[in-house]
């Protein structure tokens, strides 16, 4: 079996580190371990990560923050963990829940450069096409390379469902190379996202992070907004840029000094506060939000990923803890109090978690008995009990016993 291994664009290829070699990983743990819940985020239950650090070398990445404890340079000391293809097919018979595969995530691209000859991504891609075991999954990138494996991720999504999330700053190509020198061109970026959407699969955009000074003014949010809506996509998710104290924003600085020195001085500002999630001060923030909703209501494009497509996807003991988180805050959003639904909401998920352990705990149970378990819940009045809120409840039973979907913009059910 070949092992797991990290090299450097600066050191020889031919001397990889095993997992042997790296201390306190004797044994590979389980690859797709479950969470308690699906990931508000991405809405995945499981995660597969075949790189660590990323070759993209984004100027403002998050990952590079000493938070993630990724070793070496981010973007040259890559970890290509290659028996995830190999741990995949072995453990694909055995999956008990149903649940969305997310590959990708904030310290790592599965596209990124090295793909192209690992190929890894694409060989999980096939395994999870080719399964029996047949479960939906979720790609997000900023690369182009996953049009090699459209073919496989589309037969994914004729079986199971695929979600295509592509990131995506800004439509100016000088800003990209600069910022996002080993990424794919924005505009291949957009064909990705077209093609995906011809096959049938549902695609989103991560409208993120808008650059101060440089891709956060109002017309060229709109020029963003209007390329991702020609590609069909299914909502754009939108967001400014964090600065984590240390090496992200380090290195991010550094990089603003040698593109758009007059903007330094500015950005220290809207940053002075060093909060450790990098976030803005809440001023920069507000008037960032303001002129993003500006656009959002022209658009009439949802930021979130839409009821109508997860419940598609995800059991519907899931796709129900998705839908009352997502309305948290859409009513949130709208100035609507929400403590009464996020008191249901919370007592949902400590219920949900309670009979997911139960399952997880007791092996002999059949594969079905959650969505069972759920059907029976219900059916009598254990569900009502649990949201303790007559209102929720009858909204509720619309959505299950009528398979009804909330517009995530009207606020309405179709």
């Amino acid at each position: 079996m070949e092992s797991d291994s990290r090299y450097s664009r600066n050191m020889p290829r031919g001397n990889p580190r095993s997992d042997a070699e790296q201390p306190g990983r004797d044994r590979l743990p389980r690859l797709l371990k479950p969470a308690d819940l699906p990931d508000n985020f991405t809405r995945s239950l499981y995660k597969v990560a075949p790189y660590r650090g990323c070759g993209h070398g984004c100027r403002y990445c998050d990952g590079r923050a000493e938070r993630y404890f990724v070793e070496g340079d981010f973007e040259k000391d890559i970890e290509i963990r290659r028996t995830i293809p190999e741990r995949l097919e072995r453990e694909l018979p055995g999956v008990r829940e149903q649940g969305i595969v997310g590959f990708g995530s904030g310290v790592t691209d599965p596209y990124q450069p090295i793909e192209s000859e690992e190929g890894l991504s694409g060989k999980c891609a096939r395994i999870l096409a080719d399964s029996p075991r047949q479960l939906p999954a979720m790609v997000m990138t900023k690369s182009c390379l996953p049009m090699r494996d459209l073919e496989a991720w589309s037969q994914v999504n004729a079986q199971a469902g695929f979600l295509l999330l592509v990131s995506i700053t800004s439509i100016d190509e000088s800003l990209r190379e600069r910022m996002e020198p080993g990424a794919s061109s924005f505009s291949s970026r957009i064909e990705l996202l077209k093609a995906y959407k011809a096959a049938g699969c549902a695609t989103g955009v991560l409208a993120m992070p808008f650059l101060p000074g440089l891709s956060d003014e109002l017309e060229s949010i709109r020029l963003l907004y209007s390329a991702c809506i020609s590609a069909g996509v299914d909502f754009i998710m939108p967001g400014g840029l964090t600065l984590r104290p240390g090496r992200q924003k380090l290195v991010y600085l550094e990089t603003l000094a040698d593109i758009a020195p007059s903007l330094v001085k500015d950005t220290l500002e809207i940053y002075r506060e060093d909060r450790l999630s990098g976030a803005p001060t809440r001023n920069a923030e507000k008037e960032l939000m303001t002129k993003i909703k500006q656009v959002r209501r022209d658009s009439e494009t949802p930021y979130l990923l839409p009821h109508r497509v997860f419940a598609r996807f995800l059991p519907p003991h899931d796709a129900l803890r998705i839908l009352l988180r997502d309305m948290i805050e859409l009513y949130g959003e709208r100035g609507i109090n929400t403590g009464p639904l996020r008191q249901s909401s919370d007592r949902y998920d400590a219920w949900l978690i309670s009979i997911r352990r139960e399952f997880r705990r007791k092996r002999s149970l059949p594969v079905f008995w959650l969505e069972e378990r759920f059907a029976q819940a219900i059916s009598g009045e254990e569900l009502e009990k649990v949201v303790d809120n007559a209102k929720l409840n009858s909204f509720i039973n619309t959505i299950l016993r009528e398979n009804a979907r909330l517009d995530y913009q009207s606020l309405k059910l179709a």
